[in-house]
């Protein structure tokens, strides 16, 4: 979530998480809150709720239900502007908004993959479906590829250790929770090369990961919770990474 893209969740306590999760989640309600509804809501000490709000930068609860409610009132307001132009979105795609070496990053990512026994895409929600179109597209050359959205799945059936494996996750944000607690899970990280592709080159995914390509890009969003955020950057590095593979599936 945007106004929070910051914190890594990791560095919570399983107190603190609790109290991020209830006002994620609750986030319209907060600027008509007090201290005693989120810990109720939260099942922590109102304490609890205070520390938090210091943590994150507050020095008071005032200060903090007055961030939220013009950090609303701010993303209404971008909602109800015009539309973007097809010409507009597609010169929003230029070289400028990826790292100076994306193509050198890209051509490292697919001599990874093209040397796999195995490649794994997961994402939710877009990121999710982009994950399917892409995973289906390497199968249709002749990888062994899949992708998951339910990321409860025990994906250690699928990481054999005579194998070389290969996750590529897809992330906006780079923070998402089920993403992160899928690599966390995994018992053995050394039979599986962990590669991101994300907004955030500071998120925890990216930092998790062996090997990341990020983008730059404006976050779109509608009730602060629904990404509506631009996937074009992030399809542009695959269909770049698939030529590659394409190419060296050829050589072979």
């Amino acid at each position: 979530m945007a106004i929070f893209d910051y914190l890594k969740l990791n560095d919570l306590s399983s107190v603190e998480q609790e109290i991020y999760r209830f006002i994620a989640n609750n986030l319209e309600k907060i600027p008509y809150m007090r201290v005693r509804d989120i810990a109720d809501g939260a099942h922590v000490s109102s304490t609890s709720v205070f520390r938090f709000v210091q943590k994150i930068g507050f020095h008071s609860f005032p200060e903090f239900r007055f961030y939220i409610k013009a950090h609303l009132d701010k993303v209404r307001q971008e909602e109800n502007k015009k539309h973007i132009g097809i010409e507009e979105r597609v010169n929003s795609l230029n070289i400028g908004i990826f790292h100076p070496d994306v193509e050198y990053q890209i051509k490292n990512m697919a001599q990874a993959l093209g040397d796999s026994d195995f490649i794994l895409f997961m994402g939710m929600g877009a990121s999710g479906a982009i994950a399917q179109y892409i995973a289906r597209k390497l199968a249709s050359l002749g990888y062994v590829s899949i992708s998951l959205d339910d990321l409860t799945y025990p994906i250690r059936s699928f990481l054999r250790k005579d194998q070389k494996n290969v996750i590529i996750f897809l992330s906006v944000s780079g923070e998402t929770k089920e993403l992160i607690e899928v690599i966390a899970s995994l018992e053995d990280k050394n039979i599986v090369q962990k590669y991101c592709i994300t907004l955030n080159k500071k998120s925890t995914l990216a930092q998790l990961c062996d090997y990341s390509i990020e983008y730059e890009i404006k976050e779109e969003r509608k009730d602060i919770f629904l990404d509506l955020t631009s996937q074009l950057p992030s399809i542009a590095i695959l269909e770049t990474l698939i030529s590659y593979l394409k190419d060296f599936h050829n050589d072979k």
